[in-house]
């Protein structure tokens, strides 16, 4: 075997760390992790509500990725997972104070309700979201913080969230 070809399968990987990863080690410093809670508007009939956990890494920016998971009152599911970019308003140093994001990912809708589904229709049904987030990085202490946002997007129109995070 040649020994380009044995090295060959970990190029996804190398990609992957390389792509979420920040490019200078200044970046590397901030590296956050969020549970998170969230009211938005991906329900049916209702306001959905729902959890979930916020990676990232950056100071002064960020990259990351959101995962979500709501129920809306008619017990749809919905599971988001959000790629995302982040800018401090108070420049490349920051990592705390306010903040915009875009974010860009899909969604999944699931109907738990047995029977409610029948024939040709599916359980689940997929589409993309993104929108725009902005948000107050609040610092309690050197590595925690709580931070409020707000959100507008598609296909859930808006959203509010507090998430409580560590930063490493």
């Amino acid at each position: 075997m040649k020994p380009a070809l044995r090295f060959r399968g970990l190029f996804p990987l190398f990609f992957f760390l390389f792509f979420l990863s920040p490019l200078s080690a200044q970046q590397r410093e901030n590296v956050f992790i969020a549970p998170l809670i969230e009211v938005n508007g991906y329900g049916w009939s209702s306001a959905a509500y729902g959890g979930g956990l916020t990676i990232g890494a950056g100071t002064g920016g960020a990259l990351g990725v959101n995962l979500l998971y709501a129920v809306d009152n008619e017990n749809f599911t919905f599971m988001e997972i959000q790629f995302f970019t982040r800018a401090y308003i108070y420049g490349k140093n920051a990592y705390s104070g306010p903040f915009v994001q875009l974010g860009l990912g899909p969604v999944i809708y699931v109907d738990t309700i047995p029977g409610v589904i029948t024939g040709d229709q599916t359980a689940g049904q997929g589409s993309f979201s993104f929108g725009f987030t902005t948000g107050w990085r609040f610092l309690a202490g050197r590595y925690i913080y709580i931070e409020p946002a707000v959100r507008l997007g598609y296909p859930y129109l808006a959203g509010a969230g507090l998430s409580l995070g560590i930063q490493l």
